[in-house]
């Protein structure tokens, strides 16, 4: 009996893999919403499972998500279900972030706390960086939705420094025409994330962190993630000068 149970289980489990078509949308600009969407694909195609991606506002992104007009969300911080509750995390790392300091002047920043001393820049909707930017009261806290409004600003002497991810940043620098920019060489803060699905696909989440694991353990993942930044790097050399500094 036990064993029949256990195979109608997997049958069930195989019917609702195989039929599903997941629609996961994520907050990242191009082109990195294309990195995200290439560690997606591959982890759905070992899963068995139809992949529909968006390319949302970022904070639209979540909404949707939370709200159940889409299946799920991309890539988000390991605690972000505290704010969202109908969103179920898949345990297992698809994209990563790092924040850094991005500056017309050097500014030494240490700490956290050391941001109360200037006007900030960030993205709206990037969660990790709303939060530790507004629990340290900067001077000033100015908020966009993409990252070439941000640069023109720091240009424009609007804002002493932007905090925001270094992939999103380097693709908005890309674009400007300003000539010298310095970047604070180390991240303020490294963190992994994670893929959410709405709660109603829970049944899903052991078989994404299955195949996502996999891609983890064979190399899959980090091949994917050198070539993006190697492509990018090419890229951006010589489109605009930005001086490294130890913090």
């Amino acid at each position: 009996m036990r064993m029949i149970t256990l195979l109608l289980s997997l049958i069930v489990t195989t019917l609702y893999t195989k039929e599903q078509v997941l629609t996961i949308s994520t907050g990242f600009a191009q082109p990195e919403a294309t990195l995200v969407a290439t560690v997606l694909q591959e982890g759905f195609d070992r899963a068995g499972i139809d992949l529909i991606y968006q390319v949302l506002p970022n904070q639209r992104s979540l909404i949707n998500a939370n709200n159940g007009v889409n299946d799920g969300e991309a890539a988000r911080i390991w605690e972000i279900d505290k704010s969202y509750p109908n969103l179920i995390r898949v345990g297992v790392q698809t994209h990563f972030i790092q924040l850094v300091v991005l500056s017309r002047k050097k500014v030494f920043i240490d700490e956290l706390s050391d941001l109360k001393k200037y006007h900030v820049g960030i993205i709206r909707g990037m969660k990790i960086a709303e939060e530790l930017v507004r629990q340290e009261a900067p001077l000033s806290l100015t908020e966009a939705t993409e990252h070439l409004s941000l640069i023109k600003m720091l240009a424009n002497d609007r804002l002493d420094v932007i905090i925001t991810n270094r992939i999103g940043l380097f693709t908005g620098l890309i674009g400007s025409h300003k000539d010298e920019f310095y970047l604070r060489k180390e991240p303020l803060i490294s963190r992994k994330l994670y893929m959410y699905l709405h709660k109603r696909h829970k049944a899903l989440v052991p078989i994404l962190e299955k195949a996502f694991r996999s891609m983890i353990e064979d190399g899959t993942h980090q091949s994917i993630q050198e070539s993006f930044l190697r492509n990018m790097k090419t890229e951006f050399q010589g489109s605009v000068k930005v001086i490294e500094y130890d913090h």
